[in-house]
């Protein structure tokens, strides 16, 4: 009789809680929503950086077309090509992270109709606002895509 209300007594006073079976299916529903979020919030975060290599490609491509006006200003003759020189000189006004790696000039008007920026693994590409040269287009810049290597 005593071990019974032992058992009785044990019953009464067990503080009730989550069993193994239930918490190894919210650790499953948590690994379900986990595996469905993560590939997403990955492709938000490439499509952030792909904007910010746009903002980057577009600022040294203005200050670019700053230098050649400057040149042109000055009674220089522009070439086909960026020259070294305007790279340099354009990256130093830019203050960039990335390195302008070429851009082709129309020697009639002063414009840059290339251009090509490069930052970490990614190529930005600008083209007389033509969208989708290589690699995917921006909706969001006409003319700009951005190429991951």
């Amino acid at each position: 009789m005593r071990l019974y209300r032992n058992y009785q007594n044990l019953k009464e006073n067990k503080k009730s809680g989550f069993t193994l079976i239930e918490l190894i299916v919210v650790l499953v529903i948590l690994a379900i929503l986990a595996a469905i979020m993560i590939p997403s919030m990955l492709g938000w975060i490439d499509k952030a950086r792909e904007k910010q290599i746009i903002l980057q490609a577009r600022s040294a491509y203005i200050a670019a077309q700053t230098v050649i006006m400057e040149d042109y200003a000055m009674g220089e003759v522009l070439e086909d090509e960026l020259t070294e020189d305007q790279i340099l000189r354009a990256e130093e006004l830019a203050k960039l992270e990335g390195e302008i790696e070429s851009g082709m000039i129309n020697t009639d008007s002063g414009e840059i109709i290339d251009f090509v920026y490069v930052q970490g693994n990614y190529k930005a590409f600008y083209h007389e606002n033509e969208i989708g040269i290589e690699g995917r287009s921006s909706t969001e810049a006409a003319g700009w895509s951005v190429e991951k290597q």
